[in-house]
């Protein structure tokens, strides 16, 4: 489940701050099995502030726009 939490963690990332992750869970801003990056929610090949945002959009039940073939956030 996709919560405030993972968009917290992704913004602080892109902070360059500490990011404590618990294992199994790929590091944010590392390759996932599928090609993707960990914490790369709009498929831009950087993980930022954009995808904290649309991260907490997401959690807050609000509408996120993903551009094709970009995957939806939660599926």
């Amino acid at each position: 489940m996709i919560d405030a939490v993972d968009a917290l963690d992704v913004l602080r990332h892109s902070a360059a701050l500490a990011v404590t992750q618990n294992e199994p869970c790929v590091d944010i801003d590392q390759p996932l099995p599928i090609g993707e990056l960990q914490g790369d929610v709009d498929c831009s090949d950087t993980v930022n502030a954009v995808d904290a945002l649309k991260l907490l959009r997401y959690s807050a039940a609000l509408s996120v726009l993903q551009n094709d073939p970009c995957p939806d956030i939660g599926t």
